[in-house]
């Protein structure tokens, strides 16, 4: 009957240990895709940003080259729209820290969870921890009173 109970013991612990891991694994994983998506989203937004500066070049040199006038407005509103792009872009980095730091959070309250609670010593020196039967470092049969 002991045996049995050692044996439930062990798989318990298997199945706690894979459940953890698995947690792990899903937190990594959504934090990945999430920051692959902000990413590229950034990346859209950069180039888009990019051809907008490279538009208000040309339009300021064709301006000057051709009758050496300057449309103000139509500046203006090429400028707006860079801004606008940057504030985005800005937007989508603030996202990616906040989706860092929640995975943070997350791993953080598993390794909490997952902290031995010492209980006593071993008369060789180790530490005993809440619920195990047998000494980790001499192997010696652990009962609690």
């Amino acid at each position: 009957m002991a045996e049995t109970n050692e044996t439930s013991d062990l798989l318990t612990k298997l199945r706690e240990g894979l459940n953890k891991g698995l947690r792990i694994v899903n937190i990594w994983s959504k934090e990945a895709y999430e920051t692959l998506k902000i990413k590229n989203q950034i990346k859209k937004l950069r180039t888009k940003r990019r051809r907008n500066i490279e538009d208000v070049g040309n339009a300021v040199y064709r301006m000057y080259k051709h009758n050496n006038k300057f449309n103000e407005e139509s500046l203006r509103s090429k400028c707006m729209d860079i801004s606008s792009l940057e504030d985005e872009i800005e937007e989508r980095q603030q996202e990616l820290r906040v989706v860092h730091l929640n995975a943070q959070k997350e791993l953080g309250s598993l390794k909490q969870l997952a902290k031995p609670i010492v209980v006593g010593r071993c008369e060789c020196g180790a530490d005993l921890y809440k619920g195990i039967k047998f000494c980790g470092k001499c192997f010696r049969k652990i009962e609690f009173s």
